[in-house]
């Protein structure tokens, strides 16, 4: 009969074993974490049901660097602000990175995320149809969104890291009024060395909406914004350590807490990867970050955008209630079972994602009220006997646009 061995007894004493023991590398304290080399459970930021059964994924992985690539107008958008809402909801907090200017935070708040307006005096300026004349008074008007998240934009990025001097390290006296790659990549460092020392004691979603909408500190001190090799090489040095270490090693079990990093790339069409073929849908900016990421979400397609415009008419108004899109996992460097790549088709609409499967009920409740109330709004009589039937549902392609 075989004697039980003890948690812990196979473990060499002698040789490799002691050496790793002598250098500290071999702790079993479940008390002492310090030094380990194992890794904490997968773990998710939720995701809507259209969007786990198209990609047979539950969310996006935690820990991780997750990008997504597509055409303009695909549902990128929609992704994003599913992310930040579920992150907030999970207790981490979403740190928006909007260097294309265009985040709406109603939107987002159609998808649950929190934030709060705060209002303020502001000048308005009118012109009179009949004179043409100028004149000026003043509004209470939202001017600012507080809540649990961080939110940066090109000036904010300015205001922040505009007076660094990132090819000499050193500060300026004057303040650049255009964001740069550098800034995004410092407005990252900053936060996870607060996180490390204590300041801010919760984890991040880090969302870059999009790596190819500004360029590199050398392109703006030469004058010459728009070199992309020059781009190219400021995402490769100054996300290189948050993509290979900082965000993947909070995935250990010496981290305290959970960092995630997605990023919308801007991509263009190339035709020299493939000269006797159809051009291949490529990244801006190079391809590091690529291959330091492990998830990859194409929206749409890839020689087009691959969507359909969902409109309805009726009685004379029209209203553009949503895309039908495809999504697609290119890439998925996940450890088993999660390491899948399926691809599907979904509804991106004011909502967020909503399953194909769910569209005519979503039909009937959500697009003939709105037509409804257009109706009472645009219409003389009142009329508000607008029902599913009064309705002509249009599906149409869309065209290609290149950003």
């Amino acid at each position: 009969m075989k004697q039980a061995i003890k948690k812990g007894a196979g473990i060499q004493k002698k040789g490799l074993g002691s050496w790793k023991e002598k250098a500290g590398l071999n702790k079993v304290d479940s008390n002492d974490v310090t030094v380990s080399n194992a890794s904490k459970p997968q773990s998710w930021i939720l995701m809507p049901k259209a969007y786990c059964e198209c990609t047979g994924l539950p969310g996006l992985p935690e820990n991780t660097v997750i990008s997504v690539l597509g055409h303009s107008n695909v549902g990128k958008s929609t992704l994003i602000n599913h992310a930040i809402s579920s992150a907030q909801r999970q207790g981490l907090i979403p740190v928006i990175i909007d260097t294309e200017n265009s985040f709406s935070f109603q939107y987002a708040m159609n998808m649950g995320f929190k934030a709060e307006p705060i209002y303020g005096d502001v000048e308005v300026e009118e012109v009179d149809p009949e004179t043409g004349e100028f004149t000026v008074h003043t509004e209470n008007q939202i001017v600012q969104w507080d809540g649990d998240f961080i939110y940066y934009n090109n000036r904010i990025l300015c205001e922040r890291f505009g007076d660094m001097d990132y090819a000499k390290g050193t500060k300026t006296k004057t303040k650049r009024k255009t964001a740069v790659i550098e800034d995004v990549a410092a407005c990252i460092n900053e936060l996870l060395d607060a996180q490390d020392n204590g300041e801010i004691e919760q984890g991040f979603l880090f969302v870059w909406d999009s790596i190819g909408s500004i360029g590199s500190f050398k392109e703006f001190n030469a004058g010459k914004i728009g070199n992309p090799m020059w781009s190219a090489a400021a995402v490769s040095a100054a996300f290189n350590l948050i993509v290979n270490d900082r965000i993947p090693s909070s995935k250990k079990l010496t981290s305290k807490y959970n960092n995630t990093f997605l990023y919308v790339n801007k991509v263009w069409l190339d035709p020299m990867t493939n000269p006797m073929g159809p051009a291949i849908m490529t990244p801006k900016c190079g391809k590091s970050m690529r291959y330091s990421t492990r998830l990859e979400i194409i929206m749409g397609g890839q020689l087009t955008s691959g969507t359909k415009r969902l409109t309805a008419t009726s009685k004379g108004v029209n209203y553009s209630y949503g895309i039908e899109t495809k999504i697609k996992v290119q890439k998925n460097h996940l450890d088993a079972p999660h390491n899948v790549c399926y691809e599907g088709k979904l509804i991106a609409c004011d909502l967020g994602f909503i399953s194909i499967n769910d569209l005519d009920k979503y039909k009937k409740e959500h697009v003939s009220s709105i037509l409804k109330e257009l109706n009472k709004r645009l219409t003389d009589n009142g009329s508000d006997e607008v029902t599913v039937e009064d309705i002509e549902f249009i599906e149409e392609e869309e065209e290609t646009v290149i950003e």
